[in-house]
């Protein structure tokens, strides 16, 4: 039994708290006070608080919108409509996010130059080449009447805040409102991106360069059954890898609403839990789908190059005209966009065109998908939302509070004639290539309830998910199971992530809560053991060539009681990045590449026979030498071989960073993964990428969950909550309770807010 006297919108000045687990409770907790008197007045004053504050959501504010902000600044909705909570998400989203919110519209609709200038000129030809925006306009009637109610309230939050902060609104985005086609066209962009590089892929594999550069992305993702848990509840890990900054910079939110009671992360510019939990699903997303899109080359009619051969006939290409307006030029650009029946031209090289087909190209009907998500009971909810087709390609795995663990790898999934290698430009001239429908989302790889008790996905190929995986690549068409490199390899590889991942979920059939949460930002890279074992032979072998070499003395010393971790105040650790680099120098990547495989071993991960460590005395010796001059290079920048890892390395935003741990660079990568901007000056690098929005979820009743940003929840510099987060949590490491639930945000709020519907 738990007595706390709550504070934050409450007048008490103190938070009392005390547990109670005696079998008399009231007298134990009495006895735990310096006096009794002391004990019974703050229990008096615990009724008293009680009664004249309720619960976030009733009393006064019981039928009412309100926003609470919690003490980290994340919203927490509550309405007792899910149009009621939407109107608020877009309201608080717009208010956390003003100008990122309407420059990811802005993307969608191909008119990202208007604010960017140059930079943003090749985003908004890829738009409006796949004609997101407008074809979202066509094709509103398609969404049903549940999502376009549901969207069209978000819309109105957003409109209803910035019609009130005008001020908040960028000079280039003008006078107009938000209307539902943007969002629909951002969701598009966003989710869509992973076919359209699916195809640009492809055109790459042709030996053509489509002058498009692919965004990084990368994720982690693992569920452990109750049987290997401590508490007898299965738990889920949330851990997209993208940008911290731009269009994937993801929001935080709670909301209560209606039938929607959830907590998670969506981004800027769109409705519903994106990437969370409700009160029975939890569900976590991992790049790695099966391929949505495919490159047709059309031979062209030499007397007439708008025309294109097909079967028997010339067809025409249509013509249309987009139109880019630059921030900082006078006239806008013109350019002329040729579509086959495949899709658009995306290339033209002798006398062939080169059309990208896409299976999203006339979808528009994503947020159904999400809508099943949302208000699912069990894990059947998330079979239904991949059975719509709607899903972006991805890795999908969910666990719910009935005790589910289910893994799909899903997506729009066209089935392709047999006899042509689709990884790279197909013959667009005959109908013998034409795609033959979609797959049902049956046809997917996926794992019911593993045997294994546990199961990851951090971009690796599904037969690589647990030891023993019953998924075998032989059993599903090659583009059904890998992604956009299954043209060399169809299945069997691992990432030091994945490898990583395995090793500790194997290690313990009791997970706690804590070990969870430590495993959610775990350091140690994967095969950094071995790499040691290696410097250690190659010391005793050939150590005494180095022993007047103060520097290599020092290397030595650390790294030989080195833990493996890369924390953020370990020397150990910035000592092996360095001669891991020094090694790349010296010899090549290639060549360290090699060395690499057989170290590390990812397979090892999976059961397999470790390989030997034999390496011959020129191999060892130059290992050495590497790391002596790993010293020399490091005592130049910092001015001592003893600096902490997290000096170099770097959480921050505008002017202010803090120390980190973790690791994103060849051969140190980590699940705790991050990506580092070019060194700096001064010889640091800070963070740009990598962990967005972690999530561990334990799928309890009710579901206790945690989280964390590696920046804050608000874009407004003056805000408390600008980068709050980089210091206080992502730079020690600490995920942060949810308090989704009323109970738990209670003595945690900030500001309250009841917002009123405008009426239109």
């Amino acid at each position: 039994m738990l007595f706390a006297v709550m504070v934050g919108a409450s007048s008490w000045p103190c938070l009392y708290t005390f547990s109670c687990l005696e079998r008399d409770p009231f007298v134990r907790c009495i006895s735990r006070f310096r006096s009794g008197l002391i004990g019974l007045t703050v229990l008096l004053c615990f009724w008293s608080a009680a009664s004249a504050e309720p619960l976030p959501g009733s009393g006064a504010d019981s039928g009412k919108i309100v926003v609470y902000r919690d003490t980290w600044g994340v919203p927490h909705i509550y309405a007792s409509t899910v149009e009621g909570g939407m109107f608020a998400m877009g309201w608080a989203q717009a208010q956390d996010r003003p100008v990122q919110l309407l420059r990811n519209l802005a993307r969608g609709m191909g008119e990202i130059s208007r604010a960017d200038g140059e930079s943003g000129i090749e985003s908004d030809i890829v738009a409006k080449t796949f004609r997101l925006y407008e074809s979202s306009q066509e094709r509103l009637n398609r969404l049903d009447r549940d999502a376009l109610a549901r969207t069209e309230a978000f819309v109105n939050g957003i409109n209803a805040w910035y019609a009130a902060h005008p001020e908040d609104v960028p000079d280039w985005w003008g006078d107009r409102e938000v209307n539902v086609a943007m969002i629909v066209a951002f969701g598009r962009l966003f989710l869509h991106g992973w076919s359209i590089d699916d195809g640009f892929g492809d055109l790459k594999r042709g030996g053509i360069e489509p002058g498009v550069d692919e965004t990084p992305r990368a994720s982690n993702q693992w569920a452990i059954a109750p049987s290997r848990t401590a508490d007898g509840h299965a738990i889920l890990y949330i851990d997209p890898h993208l940008s911290w900054f731009g269009p994937s910079r993801f929001w935080e939110f709670r909301i209560h609403a209606g039938d929607l009671h959830g907590s998670g992360f969506t981004l800027a510019g769109q409705n519903f839990i994106g990437l969370g939990h409700n009160e029975n699903l939890a569900w976590a997303m991992t790049t790695g789908g099966p391929d949505t899109a495919d490159i047709y080359e059309l031979t062209l009619n030499p007397d007439n190059p708008l025309q294109y051969r097909y079967d028997d006939e010339w067809r025409t290409l249509s013509q249309r005209e987009i139109v880019i307006h630059v921030r900082g030029r006078d006239e806008p650009i013109r350019q002329a966009v040729y579509e086959s029946h495949h899709g658009p031209i995306v290339a033209l090289r002798n006398g062939k065109a080169y059309a990208h087909r896409m299976a999203y190209a006339d979808q528009v009907e994503g947020v159904e998908a999400w809508n099943h998500l949302n208000f699912a009971k069990d894990y059947t909810g998330a079979v239904d939302a991949m059975a719509t087709l709607q899903v972006f390609p991805q890795n999908v795995m969910v666990a719910d509070t009935s005790g589910n663990i289910y893994y799909q790898r899903t997506g729009r999934v066209p089935r392709r004639p047999e006899g042509y290698d689709f990884s790279r430009p197909v013959d667009g001239s005959t109908s013998k290539t034409e795609w033959l429908g979609f797959h049902p989302s049956s046809d997917h790889p996926q794992i019911l309830n593993p045997p294994t008790g546990y199961m990851q996905n951090c971009n690796i190929s599904p037969d690589r998910m647990l030891p023993n995986c019953p998924l075998r690549a032989d059993d599903f068409p090659a583009y059904l199971f890998t992604d956009r490199g299954y043209g060399s390899q169809k299945g069997g590889w691992l990432n030091q992530r994945g490898s990583r991942a395995l090793e500790l979920l194997a290690s313990d059939d009791s997970v706690t809560i804590d070990k969870a949460l430590e495993w959610a930002v775990d350091v140690q890279p994967y095969g950094a053991d071995r790499w040691m074992t290696v410097l250690k032979i190659a010391h005793e072998q050939f150590g005494d060539s180095f022993r007047n070499d103060a520097g290599y003395q020092a290397a030595i010393r650390d790294l030989l009681a080195w833990d493996c971790r890369l924390t953020r105040d370990s020397t150990a650790a910035l000592k092996y990045v360095y001669w891991r680099q020094q090694l790349e120098m010296d010899y090549g990547r290639d060549v360290v590449d090699e060395a690499d495989a057989v170290i590390t071993d990812l397979q090892r991960a999976v059961g397999a026979p470790p390989q030997p460590l034999d390496f011959d005395e020129s191999q060892l010796q130059a290992a050495l030498s590497s790391l002596s001059g790993a010293m020399a290079r490091l005592k130049k920048h910092w001015g001592s071989w003893d600096v902490p890892y997290g000096r170099k390395f770097r959480v921050g935003r505008d002017d202010q960073s803090w120390p980190v741990g973790g690791g994103g660079d060849f051969g140190t990568r980590t699940l705790r993964s991050m990506s580092y901007e070019k060194e700096r000056e001064d010889h640091t690098r800070w963070g740009r990428g990598g962990q967005t929005s972690t999530q561990i979820v334990v799928l309890s009743r009710p579901v206790q969950s945690w989280t964390f940003v590696p920046i804050g929840q608000s874009d407004r510099a003056d805000s408390p909550h600008y980068r709050d987060q980089a210091e206080q949590l992502f730079s020690p490491r600490q995920l942060k309770p949810t308090w989704w639930l009323p109970q738990d945000l209670a003595g945690h709020i900030e500001t309250r807010t009841v917002l009123d519907v405008p009426e239109k």
